[in-house]
């Protein structure tokens, strides 16, 4: 089963644009950082929105933020047991190998994922309620914040 397509034209027009502009203006700086330690002064944990463009709304530099992104930007409670915590790990990297001095956990407004949630704790998203539904159970974290509301 073959399930792959190529890229679509315009993302690689984009590319390739890019690379003929942005890449070609600062070549020097790319190759300079390609061959240095990442060094960013803060990590961001933000939500996979595409609307939420972190860099554009601090107007960071590349480089400048450490960038993890999930469904609604959550950081789960921290749970030492063999499952797999992308976020928790994420933010161990950037906290003990990276040491970046600032964590931002940067929400915004019409979150899906935090609607999802809503809608799953009134009993009116029985697919998220689904224990095959990766999203109903990662939006289960915010469950205890509903309950207490």
């Amino acid at each position: 089963m073959n399930f792959a397509k190529p890229l679509p034209k315009y993302l690689v027009q984009r590319y390739q644009g890019w690379k003929a502009t942005t890449f070609a203006e600062n070549h020097a700086w790319y190759k300079k950082i390609a061959g240095e330690d990442q060094r960013p002064r803060a990590m961001v944990i933000s939500c996979c929105d595409s609307r939420v463009h972190v860099t554009s709304i601090f107007g960071a530099d590349r480089g400048e933020f450490f960038i993890h992104r999930n469904v609604a930007n959550l950081v789960p409670p921290y749970q030492p047991d063999s499952d797999h915590h992308g976020t928790s790990a994420a933010v161990e990297y950037a906290v003990s190998a990276l040491k970046v001095t600032h964590l931002i956990v940067l929400g915004h407004s019409n979150c899906g994922g935090v609607q999802g949630c809503l809608n799953m704790c009134r009993g009116e998203a029985p697919d998220l309620e689904k224990t095959s539904s990766f999203v109903g159970r990662w939006m289960d974290i915010l469950r205890p914040g509903y309950d207490r509301v």
